[in-house]
């Protein structure tokens, strides 16, 4: 039989006093938890889709938990600056990130030192909703419809430029991938976020976009641009006039941005589940579906924090797929 010293046998009670301790203390934390706001981050300009939805969220989140929701925009890099923030906070469920395509499936695949690693540094809470895209220019382009926007572009290769949301992000990797399927010659113009980006389409300094269907549809009812097609497989609720581009003949075309919550990774189990039950129940709320479709985007169905996870996962398969098909490599 092992044989334990004194000093052992006190050492060994030290670490195991130690260790109740913890449990004891990460215990009580999650009794308690929240007890003080919490921070969502918001990795893109305000005035965006992203951060309007995100803002939805946090107050009714902040409703439902009884504590405040602050939001906090840093935008950048495509939205990996906030990422890389939060992914460095500490794990104790009070700072949160709104996560979407670009931060989770989109940079892993096209930043070759992504300062983060997106399924080891967070922990994935729940999907709150979909955001679609659509093919629009500014008003007074020569076109009425796809099949002549395709042609008047592919007759003047090198003319016609787009605006995007940034390197990387989901409206820059969804036009590049139509350029490719189309064979257009289309020069893109990154801005930092999509306020921007459409403030250069309305003022004339670039021609084409790929918008949220969100923001599309108030400026389309406003004459302030024209609306070609939508992303997705199917036509979208808000623009139920427009075509998707599966039925112009793009059967590869089927993108649609989400957005959910992730957290550092090591929150405790206990926190996550109170989030996630949390998150999950304002998420599937009538008054949070209206306000969302008010923007123009759809509540996401709802997941488990495993199934979110896994969809984490197989999106940024895809979207790699997606990426390299288009032509386009890590920088």
């Amino acid at each position: 039989m092992p044989y334990f010293r004194p000093m052992q046998k006190h050492a060994l009670h030290l670490k195991i006093l130690g260790l109740i301790l913890i449990l004891m203390g990460s215990a009580a934390r999650a009794q308690n938890y929240p007890d003080r706001p919490i921070k969502l981050v918001i990795p893109w300009p305000a005035g965006g889709i992203t951060d309007l939805a995100g803002r939805i969220m946090a107050q009714r989140l902040a409703e439902r938990m009884g504590t405040t929701v602050v939001v906090e925009n840093r935008a950048g890099a495509a939205a990996t600056i906030g990422a890389e923030f939060v992914a460095r906070a500490p794990a104790d469920g009070y700072t949160l990130l709104l996560a979407s395509a670009e931060t989770h499936a989109i940079a892993p695949n096209l930043r070759a030192r992504l300062p983060y690693d997106p399924q080891k540094d967070f922990s994935a809470i729940a999907p709150f909703a979909i955001n679609p895209f659509s093919l629009v220019s500014r008003p007074d382009f020569p076109a009425n419809n796809i099949r002549e926007l395709l042609a008047l572009v592919k007759s003047q290769p090198g003319k016609f430029s787009y605006s995007s949301a940034g390197l990387g992000s989901t409206s820059q990797i969804a036009m590049e991938t139509l350029k490719g399927l189309a064979g257009l010659d289309v020069l893109h113009v990154p801005f930092q976020g999509q306020a921007p980006a459409v403030a250069s389409l309305l003022g004339g300094q670039t021609d084409f976009q790929m918008l949220p269907a969100g923001s599309a549809a108030p400026l389309a009812s406003a004459g302030k641009i024209k609306v070609y097609a939508v992303t997705t497989q199917s036509r979208f609720f808000n623009l139920a006039d427009v075509p998707a581009l599966k039925e112009e003949g793009f059967e590869a075309m089927n993108f649609a941005n989400f957005f959910g919550l992730v957290a550092p990774a090591g929150v405790s189990s206990a926190i996550l589940q109170r989030l996630a039950v949390d998150v999950g129940a304002v998420a599937q709320a009538t008054e949070t579906r209206a306000a969302l479709r008010k923007l123009g985007v759809d509540t996401y169905p709802s997941m488990t924090t495993q199934e979110f996870q896994k969809f984490l996962e197989a999106e940024r398969t895809r979207w790699g797929v997606v990426i390299r098909a288009a032509g386009l490599k890590p920088e």
